[in-house]
């Protein structure tokens, strides 16, 4: 399924956008931090049931905070869900301001909801 390789290929964009640690991430869905920082880096494939319980995960963390998550939202529908819906052009532009602003949650610095309505606005130009 491509749709597992770009959640694999975007994972720690994703995981920062959520504002988890691997381990708290790992524990949500019931892996180690080291397998997350595995599937990170490369050195193991998400597996089926691995993205499935990801899915969940966050699918849960979307409806439980919709307004903390609208990036996360977007992240996923553009760059696993539906890429080939958006030019390439648009997605690295969205992708190089995700970057720059995700950090900022995980690291304590900014909010999600914070961070989701700025790099939102950057999305809101990119027509599908």
């Amino acid at each position: 399924m491509e749709e597992i390789i770009r959640m694999q290929n975007h994972l720690l964009l994703i995981r920062r956008t959520v504002g988890w640690t691997a381990e708290e991430f790992g524990e949500k869905i019931g892996v180690t931090r080291q397998t997350i920082n595995n599937i990170e880096g490369g050195r193991n494939k998400l597996t089926k049931t691995q993205y499935i319980a990801m899915r969940s995960v966050l699918d849960a963390e979307i409806a439980i905070h919709p307004k903390e998550t609208e990036m996360l939202k977007k992240i996923l529908e553009v760059f696993v869900d539906n890429p080939e819906s958006y030019k390439e052009e648009d997605r690295e532009e969205l992708l190089t301001k995700a970057n720059l602003l995700a950090p900022s949650i995980l690291a304590g610095v900014a909010t999600r909801e914070v961070v989701s309505k700025e790099w939102m606005q950057t999305a809101g130009t990119i027509a599908t």
